[in-house]
């Protein structure tokens, strides 16, 4: 009886042995497998940094667009509901044109959108580019566990999953050293109400912290 053709995953999965022929009781990770870990979750971080950055940035939003109310509550929930649509209508599309193809366009239309978000005009484009970021972060949801699940051994999958979680956070804690550098280096207003962007400052403050985000996307 022939033996049946092993998958990918058996390859992977496969324990190693001393020269003795003893099995070890671990499979050490490649090279490669660390660096899959440590670009699959950038998706995580940029999620991080930016969708909090906007909370951090829109007192300024506020003041240097002159957004009402309702207005500023848009501006807060763009980015979340492009993650919520990427995530369900494009999520899908890395089993049709492969992982590595859609990790590298998401993280392109990540990069074009946020560069395009620095230079906002008017308060319609600001939206517009806050929803397509987030669009590109939610497509990338399923890309990222994917790529991780497909490439790590099976003893190992769930703690590395679960895992890069923990770059959410990361990027939360860059987004408060950043904000606060931003914050703590503004000018203050002629009425000593606190710290408001230069009115000739082009771009403004808040769009120079999105500049940042997007060197480190593009980078």
């Amino acid at each position: 009886m022939t033996e049946p053709p092993r998958t990918v995953q058996s390859y992977i999965d496969q324990t190693p042995a001393w020269p003795d022929g003893t099995p070890t009781d671990f499979i050490p990770m490649t090279a490669m497998q660390w660096r899959i870990w440590l670009l699959a979750p950038a998706g995580k971080f940029f999620e991080g940094l930016v969708v909090f950055m906007t909370g951090v940035a829109l007192p300024l939003i506020v003041k240097d667009f002159g957004l009402s109310p309702a207005e500023k509550g848009i501006v807060s929930a763009a980015p979340l509901a492009g993650i919520m649509v990427g995530a369900l209508a494009l999520g899908g599309l890395a089993d049709i044109y492969g992982r590595h193809r859609m990790f590298v366009i998401e993280m392109v239309v990540f990069a074009l959108f946020l560069t395009g978000l620095t230079w906002s005009p008017t308060y319609l484009w600001l939206v517009v580019y806050l929803f397509g970021v987030g669009l590109a972060l939610g497509c990338d949801y399923p890309t990222a566990h994917l790529v991780i699940s497909e490439s790590i051994a099976s003893k190992d999958r769930g703690k590395l999953v679960l895992s890069a979680f923990a770059f959410q956070a990361i990027g939360a804690l860059v987004r408060t050293v950043v904000g606060f550098l931003i914050l703590a280096n503004l000018p203050r207003s002629g009425r000593g109400a606190g710290y408001m962007p230069p009115r000739s400052c082009r771009p403004s403050c808040w769009s120079w912290a999105g500049s940042r985000s997007a060197t480190a996307g593009i980078g």
